[in-house]
């Protein structure tokens, strides 16, 4: 059931202006009919706090001060917050506590959310952030008609129907010792890994210096990899930590890696480990497309605009169909298929950000690998999501009257299917709008060009483009409406081999920072290319040229690169790529890097010979297995070949690491003292 709704009168207006702005004190928030007419929240339990059947609100603003009733909370601790809705209508719930007490309900500080209907009862399982401040904080309750609002809720902005209370709880504060993995940054999914580093993120969120700490990662649940961590990590700071032995990906697929810490005065084992899928994408070399919806309703909103494009493109029953709620994403992300088109207009944004969740990393991989995919969404539900590739985001609601062309002379308004133009009405064009970094804008709203419909975003060796627009048959002039989403079709679609021939004569010229890549005149327009460093996806980079060469500079001297080139068979699509596999020299004098010990075994005395590593300060560092340092020094590498004598004759038998750090790369070795 839907409520009436009414004109503000000059005293709501005046309270609106004045009720939600805080200054150096909590905001207070502000309803023009708050509970009026029983939309309220009628319980909150908490630990010692149990305020239940508390009906209406204890102010005329739909604001509720019960900041006398508190409950204590520990750092690191998880709880459970239940709240009971009003008799009478559906509301969002929205809690907060302010972890850091600076008086601002935070989004990093948001519990949960609930949707309930009347009546009914909800819980928000949360723990408390283990660097949450000590000492008396506020709690938040928010509740505003209907159920289903886009969430978090404002904590402090003016609404029409619903009820907001306020709550003391008494935290802990910090743990005296605390060590937590906070990420695996390296490896990332990417195209041919290789041989990767293995990289850890640690923050020490004690109030204590953290030392003698053991860090390792497993893959899949195989071989364990532990290193004594050599130093001390002060408390509050963080590390990135790269262990001496790289993994090598043996086959293309995905990885799970999780890492973790062992540390005998560590007070909290809840944060201690981290997990991460890593997939290894092979090159893209099948045609195949797909197009994906959600099976709860029939095509958005009913239409068939986007199989009829599909159809233009690849012909009926040249392309195959799947949803969200069936689809294996390990086969619609293979190296068979080139083109996806993920849609997720009107009653389908829901189930897409539920796809996008779950596979992301199997996503972006598939695309780095070469793949092509068109993500599309158009909501009528939800509030938005997360595009992934590198913080894109679709911003709902965002309503687009008329679409018009950013960029001209893309691809996408020339052809195959014309006539195109360049601007497009709908009854709304778009229903979102896209952010992010790195983006090709395409359509932007021609009231507002800052808000763009269309964006495209190389990524590895492959493209994405996202947009927010609603189902062409909105759209006018529908014939050139039509045929601009069968181009943009066109353009991601993909050709086999046997379109046209691929790119031939393939050869680089590396110097020590620069290359040029150059290929045989296939006669194209133009030609699109990827490269990156081998084992290095973040790397890589993508575009297009009009020439037969292209050349890469700021590159690394003796790294390894790879770069794949593909030509343009338009109107028929691109070929299939050509690839190659090139390492930069060297500079004149320079040695490759590498760590000597000898002898080892030894008695404790012993050389440590640095080659390639001229110009830079090392920190040379000694443990034992339990990470006792034994030895610890700086030194200043002044030429190509080094050699640091070092006496531990007083050591005792066993096995030692080796740690050398110059700041950005460590190297591990294993001595034996005999």
């Amino acid at each position: 059931m839907m409520k009436t709704r009414h004109k503000l009168s000059a005293l709501a207006v005046a309270m609106l202006l004045g009720g939600a702005t805080a200054f150096a004190q909590y905001c207070t928030p502000v309803y023009t009919t708050g509970t009026s007419d029983n939309d309220r929240i009628d319980g909150v339990v908490l630990g010692d706090i149990s305020n239940t059947a508390s009906g209406g609100e204890i102010t005329d603003i739909g604001y509720s001060d019960y900041t006398d009733l508190s409950t204590d909370l520990s750092n690191g601790a998880t709880y459970t917050l239940s709240v009971t809705n009003g008799p009478s209508w559906s509301t969002t719930i929205t809690a907060w506590i302010d972890f850091n007490q600076d008086e601002v309900f935070d989004t990093d500080e948001v519990l949960g959310n609930l949707s309930l209907s009347a009546a009914a009862t909800g819980d928000i399982t949360f723990t408390v952030p283990v660097t949450a401040l000590a000492g008396e904080t506020r709690m938040r309750v928010r509740g505003v008609y209907p159920s289903g609002l886009g969430t978090p809720l404002d904590p402090c902005s003016s609404q029409t129907y619903g009820e907001a209370e306020d709550y003391t709880v008494n935290l802990s504060g910090p743990l005296e010792n605390n060590l937590t993995v906070t990420g695996i940054p390296a490896p990332a999914s990417g195209a041919d890994l290789g041989t990767v580093n293995v990289t850890v993120s640690i923050w020490n969120s004690g109030a204590n210096d953290a030392s003698g700490f053991t860090i390792s990662y497993n893959v899949d649940g195989g071989l364990i990899t532990s290193e004594v961590y050599g130093g001390t990590l002060a408390a509050g700071e963080s590390v990135d930590f790269t262990f001496g032995d790289d993994f090598t990906f043996s086959d293309y697929g995905c990885y799970d890696f999780l890492a973790w810490i062992d540390w005998a005065d560590d007070s909290f084992d809840g944060d201690d480990s981290y997990s991460k899928t890593v997939c290894n994408a092979g090159p893209v070399t099948g045609t195949g497309a797909w197009y994906v919806n959600s099976n709860t309703t029939g095509e958005p909103w009913g239409s068939t605009s986007n199989t009829d494009a599909m159809d233009a493109v690849f012909g009926a029953g040249g392309w195959s169909m799947e949803h969200y709620e069936t689809a294996d994403p390990f086969v619609l992300f293979s190296s068979e298929n080139c083109f996806v088109f993920l849609e997720g207009s009107d009653a389908h944004a829901n189930e897409l950000e539920t796809f996008l969740d779950a596979n992301m990393t199997t996503i972006e991989s598939w695309v780095s690998g070469g793949g092509r995919l068109l993500l599309n969404a158009a909501p009528n539900e939800g509030d938005g999501m997360s595009f992934g590739f590198d913080g894109t985001s679709l911003i709902y609601s965002y309503f687009t009257g008329t679409g018009e062309a950013a960029d001209p002379g893309h691809p996408i308004f020339a052809g195959p299917f014309t006539p195109v133009g360049t601007a497009w009405t709908g009854s709304s064009f778009g229903h979102a709008r896209i952010e992010g970094s790195d983006l090709n804008n395409l359509i932007v709203d021609q009231a507002a060009p800052s808000n763009v419909v269309l964006a495209e975003k190389y990524y590895g060796a492959g493209v994405v483009l996202f947009g927010g627009m609603t189902t062409n048959n909105f759209h006018t002039p529908a014939t050139e409406a039509a045929n601009l989403r069968a181009n943009i079709i066109s353009y991601l679609s993909c050709a086999g081999g046997d379109v046209c021939e691929a790119v031939t004569g393939l050869s680089g010229d590396p110097g020590t920072t620069t290359a040029t890549l150059s290929w045989d005149d296939m006669g194209a327009t133009k030609y699109r290319f990827a490269f990156g460093k081998v084992g290095d996806p973040g790397t890589f980079q993508a575009g297009q040229v009009f020439t037969t060469f292209v050349t890469f500079s700021g590159l690394t001297p003796g790294a390894t690169y790879t770069a794949r080139v593909a030509r343009d068979c338009y109107p028929d699509g691109w070929s299939a790529t050509s690839e190659i596999t090139w390492t930069q020299s060297l500079r004149l004098g320079q040695v490759e890097q590498e760590v000597l010990l000898y002898p080892n075994p030894s008695n404790g005395q012993f050389r440590l010979q640095l080659n390639g590593y001229e110009n830079s300060d090392l920190n040379i560092m000694i443990a034992n297995t339990m990470g006792q340092v034994v030895y610890n020094t700086n030194i200043n590498v002044n030429s190509a070949i080094m050699v640091q004598d070092i006496n531990l004759s007083d050591a005792a038998a066993g096995t030692y690491i080796v740690r050398l750090t110059n700041g950005t790369e460590t190297s591990v070795q294993t001595l034996v003292i005999e």
